[in-house]
């Protein structure tokens, strides 16, 4: 298994896992992390869709811990 087929199986089981938790707040933390390892994914195998998608997801996870952490 090459280190790129490694990493985007870690994404998946990252995202997999955020969502057998019941707390909206680790939930979306560890999607995000899940997030990261996608967007390093999609750099290593140069997949712009991967990169950019989660990146987004990523800033929407970021804007909701801001405006959170705010209330």
């Amino acid at each position: 298994m090459s280190i790129v087929d490694f990493v985007g199986w870690a994404a998946a089981a990252i995202t997999l896992l955020s969502f057998t938790v019941n707390d909206i707040f680790k939930l979306r933390l560890i999607n995000l992390m899940g997030c990261f390892t996608w967007i390093a994914f999609g750099v290593m195998s140069k997949s712009n869709q991967v990169i950019v998608t989660n990146s987004t997801i990523a800033l929407i996870h970021l804007y909701w811990f801001l405006k959170k952490n705010k209330a």
